[in-house]
């Protein structure tokens, strides 16, 4: 058995790691849009669902 790496392998290698580096930034950033779009703050804000989500679509709309 010889100790050298063939380009199949090497080759192989690369791939394999770039689809894990893929995986790993989409998961990143699937979960950095999840919690900017979807987070609830928790806070007791006394405000009705109906305000709230009044409230969120203004928040939505305005221009960054």
């Amino acid at each position: 058995m010889n100790s050298q790496i063939t380009p199949e392998q090497a080759e192989f290698l690369v791939l394999f790691g770039s689809l894990i580096l893929v995986a790993v930034t989409m998961r990143l950033v699937g979960l950095a849009v999840w919690r900017k779009w979807f987070a609830d703050d928790g806070t007791p804000d006394n405000l009705t669902q109906e305000e709230r989500d009044d409230r969120r679509v203004a928040r939505r709309r305005r221009p960054r």
